[in-house]
């Protein structure tokens, strides 16, 4: 099993996800305080194996996250959890850091 910590930045919101290899698919956990991750975990809890090859106008993971915000890193973190679960990549963090500058 993978567990992931996604901090989805400015709203403040944490999310808690484990992905568990189920047959030939992934079972989805996301534990959070954002009311409308909630409801999007409810829309992928299984998720099939051929998730992590889809690209993202046919991804599942990314077609039920419509009612995310555009930015949300939730859908990306989840499939990298996937991911990782599957073997298909190594298990390192992604991350994204943003600083204002001066011009």
């Amino acid at each position: 099993m993978i567990e992931g910590t996604i901090d989805a930045g400015a709203c403040g919101f944490v999310n808690k996800v484990k992905v568990k290899r189920k047959g030939l698919g992934f079972k989805v956990e996301i534990v959070t305080n954002c009311k409308l991750v909630e409801k999007y975990a409810e829309d992928i809890e299984t998720l099939d194996k051929d998730v992590v090859f889809k690209k993202m106008p046919i991804n599942p993971v990314y077609q039920k996250a419509d009612i995310l915000h555009a930015v949300c890193p939730v859908p990306c973190g989840i499939l990298k959890a996937c991911e990782a679960e599957a073997g298909y990549a190594i298990k390192k963090s992604v991350k994204i850091d943003l600083e204002e500058k001066e011009e």
